[in-house]
């Protein structure tokens, strides 16, 4: 309740009118202060002895202000009554009270009492300490009227019922301010909640664009506009299901805003961009050439192109067609575009390789060492080989060597901040990227077939490694190898997290570590065979393939 203030209960230019015109009836001063003093009302002066006299004198200003805010501060029920500083006048304050707040005074002013006339030389006396003509003083203070003290209480008497009328105004003005503020706050709680309710009737809750049923009502009442230049769009997001499966489908949900966010931003601000469930964009354009159309669909995927935030790639597939209203319907012209789009979806599967992009991602980030990855594949191939393996199962080996590490990719980026220690925790989520690496490569065809390598590579010989504990040669072949290759690799080469020591100091490593981490057969092939080979051999192989 102490929110609220004077102004905000009351008609200051209606009482400035209304103490305007007791001040000329009652013959005194009258104001309304607030209680430290502040103007609510000018000063209704019925004489000019305060204005044109007193007031002139710097000291007689600054005498008024200080009897001013003394009489504005008294918040006693009953009026209160003392002599001005300045002149010797007589001064009352009646207070005014709203709910027991004190808001303001109503100052009287500009009173000569018949029971307290002083004589003219204590009128001299003030004039003098005021620094004023003594008989300008005198003149003026001659024609302010005499009254007596009854008259004066009388005075005191109606003010004070004025006073309490304010104050009950005021509870009334102040029930009816908290009643109209209530009902506007209703009003505007109201007013967001219809929005609320619009906006749920016609957008999508998700990706903020406009749904199903505002598209189909925006597309009927343009099917009746035969002649009118009409283009649509069909979009349909890429690897949402995949981006599901793997990641999740809060990421899912991510995908699904972003190329929500790319479509609305590259739309003129005519055109209806609507998601129309799952991963189905619709678009119509009203007074849009079929080329525009077909430049609004290439910056699309340009754009979509451009975003590397997610771990998949964010692509779209459109699909583009203008209207003939003379020979078809505008849900034909939208099925001619759906044609076009799924036309479009079949070339982007061919074209865009996703395994290859979220090991791009790896490396952009610094998780994984691109160099390392590739020479690990060839040398893992070139070493398969070399123990008589098929050309096709070298391949295999080469193939998980390569993707050995996919399922990093669903891993906190926070795990792998250089010089951060890991807790207990964390090191067992880390294992788990061989099992995110098998059931990614199931999701693909051009790895399906390595899917079991890749989960069974960081498995030891003497059981103890992960995730299945295989021990032997219960260890696939392939997996041994991927294995014991990409350790030395991994400690030869510079790497993100070190690598980077001497062959021999490896090489004498592993040799002890054999039997235990590694198959020690395969360890003996392997380092004969590194005895015999030279980077370029792994090289020329390599160039052979490609």
């Amino acid at each position: 309740m102490d929110t609220y203030t004077f102004q905000d209960i009351f008609d200051i230019e209606f009482l400035q009118k209304l103490i305007d015109s007791l001040s000329v009836a009652l013959q005194v001063g009258i104001s309304i202060r607030g209680p430290r003093g502040e103007r609510f009302t000018r000063d209704s002066d019925y004489c000019r002895f305060c204005r044109d006299v007193v007031k002139k004198s710097p000291i007689g200003r600054a005498r008024c202000d200080l009897s001013d805010r003394a009489l504005s501060a008294h918040n006693d029920e009953e009026p209160y009554i003392c002599h001005c500083l300045s002149a010797g006048l007589t001064d009352a304050s009646v207070p005014i009270l709203v709910e027991g707040r004190h808001l303001a005074s109503i100052l009287v002013g500009q009173v000569r009492l018949a029971e307290d006339v002083p004589e003219d030389e204590e009128y001299r006396t003030n004039a003098r300490i005021l620094q004023l003509d003594e008989e300008e003083f005198l003149e003026h203070v001659h024609a302010i009227p005499v009254i007596t003290r009854a008259q004066f209480e009388h005075i005191l008497d109606l003010l004070s019922l004025l006073a309490g009328q304010f104050s009950q105004l005021g509870c009334g003005n102040l029930r009816l301010r908290d009643a109209i503020s209530s009902l506007e706050s209703q009003k505007v709680q109201h007013q967001q909640e219809k929005t609320v309710l619009e906006n749920l009737a016609e957008k999508d809750s998700m990706t903020g664009l406009y749904n199903r049923r505002k598209f189909e009502e925006v597309a009927d009442m343009y099917a009746g506009q035969k002649g009118r230049q009409i283009c649509m769009i069909s979009a349909d997001a890429n690897f949402l299901k995949l981006t599901n499966d793997i990641f999740g489908h809060k990421v899912g949900d991510q995908l699904l805003i972003n190329i929500a966010k790319i479509m609305d931003s590259l739309a003129k601000s005519d055109w209806l961009v609507a998601r129309c469930g799952g991963d189905e964009f619709r678009v119509i354009m009203p007074d849009t050439t079929l080329e525009t159309a077909l430049d609004y669909c290439r910056r699309v995927a340009r754009d979509c192109g451009k975003d590397t935030t997610l771990s998949l790639p964010l692509s779209v597939a459109l699909g583009a067609a203008d209207w003939d209203s003379a020979k078809e319907t505008l849900q034909d012209c939208f099925s001619r575009a759906d044609v076009k789009m799924y036309q479009n979806k079949e070339v982007l599967k061919h074209e865009q390789h996703v395994p290859d992009y979220i090991m791009e991602r790896l490396y952009d980030k610094q998780i994984l060492s691109k160099k390392v990855v590739e020479h690990t594949a060839e040398l893992a191939r070139t070493f398969s080989l070399s123990l008589g393996l098929s050309g096709e199962q070298a391949d295999s080996v080469r193939l998980a060597a390569r993707f050995q590490d996919i399922g990093m990719a669903k891993l906190p980026e926070s795990f792998y901040i250089r010089g951060q220690s890991r807790t207990e925790e964390e090191t067992l989520r880390i294992r788990t990227h061989v099992t995110h690496g098998y059931t990614m490569a199931r999701q693909f065809e051009e790895l399906y077939k390595v899917a079991d390598i890749i989960l069974h590579s960081h498995e030891n010989w003497d059981g103890t490694g992960y995730p299945n504990q295989l021990s032997g040669e219960h260890i696939p072949l392939e997996s041994r190898i991927v294995h014991i290759v990409g350790d030395y690799v991994y400690w030869t080469m510079p790497t993100i997290s070190g690598g980077n020591y001497p062959k021999d100091a490896v090489t004498q490593r592993m040799t002890e570590q054999a039997g235990r981490i590694y198959d020690p057969g395969l360890a003996e092939d392997f380092f004969r065979f590194l005895d015999s080979f030279s980077p370029s051999d792994a090289d020329s192989d390599a160039a052979g393939q490609n």
